[in-house]
């Protein structure tokens, strides 16, 4: 009886001893990966799927500040998705269109990155900064009526900037890599897109990858 809880007092001494290596706090350069589900909230818009895949990846570097925090800058691109619709109307002459439209976005981004190790290998990270965005409008309606038949294509993209922000909870499974679950919110404009102005929200729900390199 001894000698077994010898051994079990033995193999918790080295799991707490794994769990704080995982818990230590380094500093140096990172790269992440993330995927998640994204969903569109575009001002004057009314699309029948406003949720899609986004994707993005970042680097960065962090420093120590006060263990167990570190703060740093990151720098990235993100694909958002799309929204899209797809339907029937009439026009103002009472003919039918068939209509496609795809509202998508991606974006450069810049900011800062932070980082707070919990016991136990759990971590808290956060990050805000500038997207500069790139939005693309393109609708296609066929027409089908005595009048104005045919074929139009809509098609305009608008350049701007705007904020990112996010909050995420992981795990470090040790020294260099960790699995974390993410919200990151996007708050962008499109002006002239589609010849007025549109505020763009974007939110993303997902799981980000991180290898620290130290």
């Amino acid at each position: 009886m001894q000698k077994v809880l010898l051994s079990v007092a033995a193999a918790a001494a080295l799991s707490l001893a794994s769990f704080s290596a995982a818990a230590v706090t380094q500093q140096g350069a990172f790269i992440g990966i993330s995927g998640g589900s994204s969903h569109y909230n575009v001002s004057n818009t009314r699309f029948d799927d406003n949720n899609d895949t986004a994707v993005g990846v970042v680097a960065g570097y962090r420093w120590v500040v006060d263990r167990p925090f570190s703060i740093g800058f990151e720098a990235g691109y993100v694909n958002l998705g799309k929204q899209s619709a797809n339907g029937t109307a009439l026009d103002d002459d009472g003919e039918d269109v068939n209509y496609r439209a795809k509202f998508k976005s991606e974006a450069l981004l810049v900011g800062a990155n932070g980082k707070w190790d919990l016991p136990h290998g759990f971590t808290i990270t956060a990050r805000l900064g500038l997207a500069h965005s790139r939005t693309k409008y393109n609708e296609t309606d066929v027409i089908t009526g005595c009048c104005h038949s045919g074929t139009y294509r809509d098609r305009n993209d608008s350049n701007d900037n705007g904020i990112y922000a996010g909050l995420g909870f992981g795990y470090d499974f040790n020294e260099n890599f960790g699995l974390t679950v993410t919200y990151d919110h996007f708050s962008l404009k499109a002006d002239d897109i589609t010849r007025d102005k549109r505020t763009v929200n974007v939110g993303v729900t997902g799981l980000a990858a991180e290898y620290r390199f130290w």
